[in-house]
């Protein structure tokens, strides 16, 4: 006991600046409380002096102190209680040594262990402490856990004190309602004005004034660490009135120590190493133009002033505070030009193939030429992971002047269209191939095509923004004269036979051609990288293609993958037919109009959130009257034509969505002559612009709204939407005529007016109108829950017994049932068994 007492004593001397010693326990003290708990928590900022205060309490105390520092390799649960059983006081050896042969054995449990540690304890009766320092590093709970109950059921003879910057993750409440917990903070912590004063005039031999000592403790806030500075000033002032503080100035002040402990080769090393965020020994040997990184780097990890790096084995980045240092002393220098250092950053990261980090080094060096080069080199794939703002801020830091020059401008015009500014994007566009037909530039026969190609491809992409099925088959077929491949600004990850702008010949740019486009985007499915842009478009078209189709897995599987691609690079012209889409397939094939409700209104906050242009809100709201049509609900029908007809936008390709709207609307309100009437004026700008699904849909419509008065000119109607529909498989578009369009196909069947090569079509499209079928769609709409609940009912069991099969509340079950019926259309009990019996329950059994 003498022996460790005169050890504390020693160790107690660190309390001391300087060397003089500050004795912080008082008889009134806190400390003197700590005898009273078993758990004591001292937790504070660093600096505060915790572990020297203890050191002090240590030596003063009557029990016998054991002392365990955690380190990172400490936390574990076996390498900490090990640690506590070496370090904790009073335990006769040959127990310790028990004590650890259970900690080390390969059936260690944690509960058997702390009840003989316990026993131990309570055997031998006696009495200690143990102090845990760097307590913080403690994070796993189970382990925290183990640690508060050996604490419940140690004697209370024994005490133990935890130290750190925080105690948290640990419940108290046990050890509080016995009044067994003692709580430390900061405020216990910090220096009085008293002991400040002391502290002047008995070590420092000062007389300060009141003001002055106000002044420091103003601007120390009694920070213990604080007087290290004060101590500083004795040897550089005769007083304190200007004393400027902070925990940066003692950082600052050691971290000056030891740059100039430094070498000079090493310091210049150090500050050419300061234009970095994050570094590797390889890149400052570059910037530096030495191979004396290692030993440098060596020191200053000894020294604990850089930071490991998220990047990788081998990256890392300076101390906060260091690097603030240098890059200091880096603008008060003129022997190190900066910007020459910022160009040989970008130098190494555009050899290294970081074409991101060498463009935010070149834009730093302020090198246009360099900026300009780089941004075109990146530009593919930055086009195609969709960081289309970052290319957009640093195209922005060059001169307006490069906007028009040929290869940058395109890049540009590929920017402000992935903005959706479709006008700005066309103008643009218009520029560079008004350059190129002047022929004034000096290029290659294999440049010009390139060129060529990805102007072409540029304009072709605009054309499917604006919905203009028209010039993008026309500008695809032009982009296809001068290169049979892709464009690089495309999908240049692709490689196939046909040219980019061939793919977008489908439902999404109108032209309608379903099989074939189909056909190209399976050879393309294994050359689709996941993540871009492109394969966003490319899956948004298949699951056009599955829906029109009548395959809403497919369709589904396809729209996953899209939505994920809109949601992840919010562009406007991917996330309305994506979120359309969507909202189709809720409302059609599961019967939920409320989740359709919300996945439009979810879009309308995208489309706010990406600023824009007012036409892509007006395809949401028009999408919304699509959900009240097919709820039959007229009131927010008539509201939406109303506002419509008040402020009617032009016939425009971009506004045709909303037109096609608002006919299906004037039909569901069954005013047919205003419906015809807008047919009438539609069709000839639909078939100018070649959109061949929208004339089919109004096709479609005319034939139904006619059948009633005129069968003649409905036929006539019908069979030249069957004609134009028939090679593209067009299905949906007539299910979604309803039973009309069954009975007017099967008259033309009666009459022998069906072409025997559309035989097979007309049947795959009456299939939709069988039981069979029937029954196949509505159990579409139903979950894998709600068919679980469906099958128990056609057992013929009630709900308090489905509630007990399924592991659910009676409550729960009634809801289930009420969304049950709504998707099969059934109003009672009775209907929905009816249903239920024609079910495949396989999937579920």
């Amino acid at each position: 006991m003498t022996e460790r007492k005169s050890t504390w004593n020693q160790m107690a001397h660190t309390g001391a600046i300087g060397r003089m010693h500050i004795e912080r326990i008082k008889p009134d003290s806190v400390w003197n409380n700590l005898e009273t708990c078993k758990l004591t928590t001292v937790t504070a900022p660093s600096g505060y002096g915790k572990t020297t205060i203890l050191k002090e309490w240590a030596a003063k105390t009557n029990l016998d102190v054991g002392w365990v520092s955690l380190g990172e390799e400490d936390i574990q649960r076996v390498a900490f209680w090990k640690k506590v059983i070496v370090h904790m006081p009073g335990l006769p050896e040959q127990e310790r040594i028990n004590l650890l042969d259970i900690i080390q054995s390969t059936s260690f449990s944690p509960t058997h262990f702390i009840a003989t540690l316990c026993a131990c304890l309570r055997t031998y009766q006696e009495s200690g402490a143990l102090i845990i320092d760097d307590f913080h590093l403690m994070t796993d709970s189970s382990e925290l856990d183990e640690l508060i109950t050996f604490i419940e059921e140690m004697p209370d003879t024994y005490h133990i004190i935890v130290s750190g910057q925080s105690f948290s993750g640990v419940s108290l409440k046990r050890l509080l309602r016995h009044q067994q917990v003692l709580q430390i903070t900061k405020q216990d912590l910090v220096f009085t004005t008293e002991e400040l004063q002391h502290y002047i005039v008995t070590y420092l031999h000062r007389e300060p004034s009141e003001e002055e000592v106000a002044n420091i403790m103003q601007q120390t806030k009694g920070w213990p660490a604080g007087l290290q500075l004060v101590h500083m000033y004795e040897h550089l002032r005769e007083d304190y009135t200007d004393l400027q503080f902070s925990n940066v100035t003692v950082a600052r002040q050691l971290i000056q120590e030891i740059v100039y402990s430094l070498s000079e080769n090493e310091q210049h090393y150090l500050l050419c190493s300061a234009v970095l965020n994050t570094m590797h020994i390889r890149l400052c040997d570059h910037l530096a133009g030495t191979r004396r990184g290692r030993v440098i780097i060596r020191r200053l990890k000894t020294q604990g002033l850089l930071v490991e790096g998220q990047e990788g084995t081998g990256w890392f980045s300076l101390n906060r505070h260091l690097r603030n240092y240098l890059r200091e002393m880096l603008d008060m220098q003129d022997l190190i030009d900066v910007k020459e250092l910022y160009k040989r950053a970008s130098d190494w990261y555009e050899t290294q193939q970081t074409l991101v980090m060498a463009i935010h080094y070149a834009s730093k060096a302020g090198d246009q030429e360099l900026l300009k080069r780089l941004i075109i080199k990146a530009a593919p794939s930055l086009l195609q992971e969709g960081r289309i703002a970052q290319l957009q801020e640093w195209i922005s830091i060059l001169p307006r002047k490069y906007m028009y020059q040929l290869e940058l401008g395109i890049i540009y015009g590929w920017v402000v269209c992935f903005r959706f500014q479709p006008e700005l994007a066309e103008r643009q566009a218009h520029m560079m191939e008004e350059q190129l037909l002047r022929r004034e530039l000096q290029l290659t026969e294999e440049e010009e095509k390139r060129y060529f190609t990805d102007v072409y491809t540029l304009k072709t992409f605009i054309s499917i923004l604006q919905d203009d099925a028209k010039s993008t088959l026309n500008n695809a077929n032009k982009a296809l004269v001068y290169s049979p491949i892709t464009s690089r600004y495309f999908s240049h990850s692709f490689d196939y036979n046909r040219h980019d702008a061939t793919i977008l010949h489908s439902t999404i740019g109108g032209g309608g051609d379903l099989r074939s486009v189909y056909r190209l985007f399976e050879s393309l499915a294994p050359k689709i990288t996941k993540e871009s842009v492109f394969s966003g478009y490319y899956n948004i078209c298949l699951a056009e293609i599955a829906y029109e189709w009548g395959q809403p897995g497919k369709a589904k599987r396809h729209l996953d993958v899209a939505l994920m691609i809109a949601d992840l690079f919010g562009l406007p012209g991917l996330l309305v037919p994506v979120y359309l889409l969507k909202a189709r397939l809720e409302i059609e094939q599961q019967g939920n109009a409320q989740a359709a409700k919300a996945t439009l209104h979810a879009l309308k906050d995208m489309l706010t959130t990406s600023n824009a242009p007012s036409d892509w809100f007006k395809k949401a709201e028009a999408a919304r009257i699509q959900i009240a049509i097919q709820q039959k609900d007229e009131n927010r029908i008539r509201n939406w034509l109303s506002l419509f007809v008040l402020q009617e936008l032009p016939v425009q390709q971009k506004s045709l969505y909303e037109y096609v709207t608002l006919v299906h609307a004037y039909a569901a309100l069954d005013e047919r002559e205003t419906a015809l009437r807008y047919i009438k004026k539609l069709m000839p700008f639909v078939k100018f612009g070649g959109r061949i699904s929208v004339e089919i849909d109004l096709l479609v419509t005319q034939a139904v709204l006619l059948y009633t008065e005129d069968k003649e000119a409905a036929f006539a109607s019908l069979k030249q939407a069957l004609r134009l529909s028939v090679d593209s498989k067009y299905l949906r578009t007539y299910w979604l005529g309803g039973e009309t369009v069954r009975d007017m196909i099967e008259e033309l069947i009666r009459l022998e007016e069906i072409p025997k090569k559309q035989i097979k079509y007309i049947e795959q499209i009456l299939a939709y109108w069988s039981n069979d079928t029937q029954n196949q769609r509505l159990q579409s709409k139903l979950t894998k829950r709600e068919l679980q609940l469906v099958y128990q009912l056609q057992l013929g069991k009630r709900n308090n017994e489905i509630a007990q099969e399924l592991t659910l509340s009676l409550g729960t079950v009634k809801v289930y049932f009420h969304r049950i019926y709504d998707k099969l259309g059934v109003k009672n009990r009775k209907q929905a068994k009816e249903i239920a019996a024609g079910l495949d329950y396989s999937e579920i059994l």
